[in-house]
């Protein structure tokens, strides 16, 4: 079930850098897409600490889960390979927002792999969907 969203203008975009290591290596010698899920949940995270998103979140003692993920894979990463992701949050709803990520290789700038994720604000004392308050959407245009 899609949930409307209105598009953010002009997000804040957000970089953190990985590495393709050892445990990361299927047995098709390339970077395991198990890991791509780690990666988008990492990255998502370190920008929310970064403009004081986690800490509200806390404090309105909610949680962001999430309802829809969409990854779509382009090309190979191997051992080694140094990545940079970027993440920004493209669009609000009332209780939801999405969020973009795109993992691209530095050495020659192809991308592994982008994903499109829907995370809806839950108040975890209800256990229900709570209303994105202005303060936490102006966190993720205009930061702290």
């Amino acid at each position: 079930m899609a949930i409307g969203m209105e598009e953010t203008v002009d997000p804040m975009k957000f970089m953190q850098m990985f590495k393709v290591t050892p445990e990361m290596i299927d047995d098709n010698h390339h970077f395991n897409n198990v890991w791509s899920v780690q990666w988008i949940q990492d990255i998502s995270i370190a920008h929310s600490d970064s403009v004081g998103g986690t800490s509200l979140m806390r404090e309105l003692g909610a949680g962001w889960m999430i309802h829809v993920q969409h990854v779509e894979y382009r090309n190979q990463a191997f051992l080694g390979d140094e990545i940079r992701g970027t993440t920004w949050v493209a669009a609000y709803g009332k209780v939801a927002s999405s969020r973009k990520c795109c993992f691209e290789r530095v050495s020659d700038g192809k991308i592994i792999f982008e994903s499109e994720t829907q995370w809806v604000l839950v108040d975890m004392k209800r256990g229900r969907p709570m209303a994105i308050p202005e303060e936490m959407r102006k966190l993720y245009v205009e930061g702290k």
